[in-house]
């Protein structure tokens, strides 16, 4: 009966200007509370405008950007009340173990939330105001797509480069919170965001302090709580992407554009400016520093112990080695040779064995077992479709690439009505008018 009772209670959302009290049933009132306490809000005298929310310490001198932030933390409060409630509705769910949040996670907004649907593009400075109106598009997109005939239509959703054909409009309002990030809950402990409920539940039956450990991959020999997240996981070993111009196939979009830009691009954009050094990426080139040009180094804590080295990875494999006597053994599944790299082992098994690196792969794989030793991955596991593009690799078409291209257009030309197109690119304006599915590379400016 307490149960039920509480889900009927109306939640309070706080308003956490300073020295505001108030609280609110729902977003669009307290965000409407909200607009009233930015007409009062003055620069500071240096010409800054500093967040009066809680303890947040945010500031900037765009009038309009200090408004975004302040009405996304609104919504940041709402998400916390609705995470807080459900907790509290389902007492048989684990509680968070995460670092406790200092303040609201509130993301960089650099700009205006804009709606990408078809022939409107307008812009909302309120996230609260931007989520309520493609909701709006979806209802009447609704009303316009459906016969006098057909009690049921499909409902296309018309959000840019986005075709998917819903039921109805409930699950149109659902799909197109997708397009714009909508979130539904925040942990109320660590304040992560997140999309359902049940991804919030996710996150909290995950935790090492809260694993149950009844489910276990039989791929990597990990844990989980729950059925569910271990089917999740499975998905990570299934291989669903397939390059098209040699046979490595990866698990993600990501995965496959971070191949194509190594092993098939060009393009270095990035180089050190004490030497001539180019590399793919920021993070290259900041190792390439440290390792190279930096005096830097880590020292070991152990006492007595006066190993340095420049990178932590190293010391890290130095501390466990050395001082918590925990070796990491590679053995040849063939002779049972043990080596203490992957890269000798690799070595080993081209030599001794006549392996051969797989096309498109640069080195092997490598995965811990039962006992701890590091083995060769003999298997991998493919998708249905990757595997036919893999038995007929002419259903592919690719863009002319020179040594001067950053860019290039994958198709597919399967037999689906439309052909999917991936475009991987380190120029964002090239890779938007592509298609269906874009892999856009972070900008290089």
């Amino acid at each position: 009966m307490n149960n039920k009772r509480r889900k009927t209670d109306v939640l309070m959302i706080p308003c956490s200007w300073t020295g505001c009290e108030l609280q609110f049933t729902n977003d669009w009132e307290l965000n409407g509370h909200i607009e009233a306490h930015l007409e009062t809000l003055k620069p500071h005298s240096n010409g800054n405008y500093n967040c009066v929310w809680g303890a947040c310490s945010f500031s900037t001198r765009c009038i309009t950007e200090i408004q975004r932030h302040i009405y996304y933390h609104g919504y940041y409060n709402g998400l916390l009340v609705h995470g807080k409630n459900e907790l509290e509705t389902n007492p048989s769910i684990p509680r968070c173990n995460a670092v406790p949040r200092e303040c609201d996670k509130i993301p960089d907004l650099h700009s205006d939330f804009r709606c990408e649907w078809v022939d409107c593009n307008r812009t909302f400075i309120s996230i609260v105001e931007f989520q309520d109106h493609i909701v709006q598009h979806a209802s009447f997109e609704y009303e316009i797509q459906k016969s006098p005939d057909d009690e049921r239509p499909k409902i296309q959703c018309n959000w840019n480069f986005c075709k998917k054909q819903m039921d109805n409009k409930y699950r149109l309002i659902e799909h197109i919170r997708t397009h714009s990030n909508k979130k539904q809950v925040a942990c109320y402990h660590c304040g992560e965001l997140f999309r359902t409920k049940t991804t919030l539940f996710d996150h909290l039956r995950r935790q090492p302090e809260n694993n149950t450990q009844k489910y276990q991959c039989a791929q990597c020999s990990k844990y989980f709580a729950t059925e569910k997240l271990l089917r999740s996981h499975m998905i990570k070993h299934v291989n669903c992407y397939k390059c098209s111009m040699c046979d490595m196939t990866c698990s993600s979009a990501s995965a496959l554009a971070t191949h194509i830009r190594y092993r098939h691009l060009k393009d270095k954009p990035f180089k050190c400016v004490e030497c001539e050094y180019r590399c793919v990426r920021e993070s290259d080139l900041n190792q390439h520093v440290q390792l190279v040009h930096s005096q830097e180094v880590h020292r070991c804590e152990e006492s007595g112990c006066n190993y340095a080295v420049k990178t932590f990875q190293a010391l890290r494999k130095h501390f466990l080695e050395v001082h918590r006597n925990t070796t990491f053994i590679y053995l040849c599944h063939c002779c049972e040779k043990p080596f203490k790299s992957g890269k000798s082992l690799s070595v080993h098994l081209i030599k001794k064995h006549d392996f051969q690196l797989p096309s498109g792969h640069r080195r092997f794989t490598y995965r811990i077992d039962e006992n701890g030793f590091y083995r060769l991955e003999t298997t991998r596991i493919e998708s249905l479709e990757v595997t036919e593009q893999i038995l007929t690799p002419t259903t592919f078409e690719i863009t002319e690439i020179t040594e001067d291209s950053n860019s290039y257009e994958i198709v597919s030309l399967t037999n689906k009505q439309d052909a999917e197109r991936i475009i991987v690119s380190n120029d964002r304006g090239e890779a938007r008018p592509a298609g269906e599915v874009i892999i856009s590379l972070p900008s290089l400016d």
